[in-house]
Parts: structure tokens; C-alpha cells; sequence
């Protein structure tokens, strides 16, 4: 991977990280997800599953929803999703159909990730790159100090005192 590209991805999903972190603020699983062109941020999202009471209120289909909407396109052709955790089999799918051309992430998800090499994926004849891996501590320590919390019972999750810079 070429450095200028790095440092581009490593900021966008420093801004994935921010909206992963408003999730674990709101007691959410902390994950964040940005939609860019031309770095130029289209649609951000987070969690909201527990706020809403939808499984769907992944931080990726909010994502695309806010970008498809800014847009006035569904089609978001060009476009890298930067979210801290693989997608899942859902997420995968809204990523295909909105045509998103890139997919950026920080930390595998070993249940429910969808891009392990054992794993069975259709792409419907599209091309889509991926990349992992990017800012995956900083991915890690967050879902990390969520399940601490969780496990500790305690529901009225704090402030989380990581630094995402």
C-alpha cells in the first residue's frame, strides 16, 4: 500500500473511531463507519441498535443511508466504507448494493465477519478491495473496555477515557 494511501486511511478511520466511540458513550457496541469520495466524507454512522431497537441500526447501513441521502443516489459508486470492525453478512450485502468500491477496517470479527478466507461471499461479479487492519489497536482496545464494562455489569456505561487522535 502506497504511504499517501495509508495516511489518508488512517485519518478517515480516525473518524470512523470518533463515531465508534459516541457508541460506547451511548452504550452501543462501539462501532463507527464512514463513507468517502474524493476524501470528502459522504455519510458517517454508529450503532444504534439498543437506541432503536433494530438490528438493522448498524453503523454501516446508517453510513450508507446518510451518504445515499446527501447524494440523492443510492448508488455510491467510487466510494471506500472505513468502519473499525469487519462487516457482517448484512452490512456486506448493503455494501454490495450500493455499489461502495472499497471496504476499509480495522479488527476481524471471527463470529460474524464476513471476509475470512473460509468464508463463502458472493460479490455479484463486482470488484471490491479491502483492506484491514487499519488502526486496529485502537479498534481493539475500544471493543475491548466495552465488553470489560459489559461483563462488569455495569449497565450505566462511563465515559471512555481512550484517546483517539
Amino acid at each position: 500500500m502506497k504511504t499517501d494511501q495509508l495516511q489518508v486511511d488512517n485519518y478517515f478511520m480516525g473518524k470512523a473511531l470518533e463515531k465508534a466511540l459516541e457508541a460506547f458513550e451511548k452504550g452501543e457496541v462501539p462501532i463507527g463507519a464512514v463513507i468517502v469520495r474524493e476524501q470528502k466524507i459522504l455519510g458517517m454512522g454508529r450503532n444504534r441498535v439498543e437506541e432503536g431497537c433494530d438490528v438493522t441500526a448498524h453503523a454501516e447501513i446508517e453510513a450508507i443511508r446518510n451518504a445515499q441521502l446527501l447524494l440523492g443516489d443510492w448508488r455510491l459508486t467510487a466510494t471506500t466504507i472505513y468502519v473499525t470492525k469487519e462487516p457482517c453478512l448484512m452490512c456486506y450485502g448493503a455494501i454490495l448494493l450500493s455499489r461502495i468500491a472499497r471496504v476499509v477496517f480495522g479488527i476481524e470479527d471471527p463470529k460474524k465477519g464476513i471476509f475470512r478466507p473460509r468464508t463463502f461471499f458472493f460479490n455479484g461479479g463486482k470488484k471490491l478491495e479491502i483492506t484491514s487492519g487499519i488502526r486496529s489497536e485502537e479498534s481493539l482496545e475500544l471493543m475491548k473496555s466495552f465488553f470489560f464494562v459489559l461483563r462488569n455489569k455495569k449497565r450505566e456505561l462511563p465515559l471512555c477515557d481512550i484517546e483517539i487522535s
